[in-house]
């Protein structure tokens, strides 16, 4: 038996990977505001990446950052059609290259690793993946597939086709 991959398979895919994103940087924002140090799973990196300046861009916390993030994801998630393909592409495909130049900046500038990013850069990449293949799959073509998780509306000034 194989499993057949979906439009809706990959909006749940989505929408699990975000969840789970927006609990780590939730964690992260919570332990930022109130000047805490956030818990280091593995390692010990956690406090000397959150201290640096690479925390912050523009003054906002990069777990902030994380957390609109992860919510756009979500509403990506939730939005059937190409909408929600185009948002959720666009998004993933930001927050996977800054992910990048942070896990960067962890790895060769601040030289500690937090857990909890590599986490989330992990959770970003699955997010990526799964918006790809959402963007690029058969039903995002014309014509589409018959998994679809919502129907084409008609092009404007036109009725849609009679049921039968």
């Amino acid at each position: 038996m194989t499993a057949r991959l979906s439009e809706t398979t990959l909006r749940i895919g989505l929408g699990v990977v975000s969840v789970a994103g927006l609990a780590v940087a939730g964690y992260l924002t919570a332990v930022r505001l109130e000047g805490d140090t956030p818990t280091c799973i593995v390692g010990g990196g956690c406090k000397t990446v959150q201290e640096s300046e690479y925390s912050e861009l523009a003054g906002i916390p990069v777990a902030v950052l994380g957390l609109l993030a992860y919510a756009g994801l979500l509403v990506a998630a939730l939005l059937p059609g190409p909408l929600g393909r185009a948002l959720g592409l666009f998004t993933a495909l930001v927050s996977f290259g800054f992910s990048m130049w942070l896990t960067f900046a962890e790895l060769f500038i601040i030289e500690a690793i937090c857990a909890w990013c590599v986490t989330s850069a992990g959770l970003v990449t699955l997010a990526l993946i799964l918006a790809a293949l959402r963007a690029f799959g058969p039903w995002a073509r014309p014509g589409g597939s018959v998994h679809r998780s919502a129907p084409d509306l008609p092009p404007p000034g036109e009725s849609p086709p009679a049921s039968t």
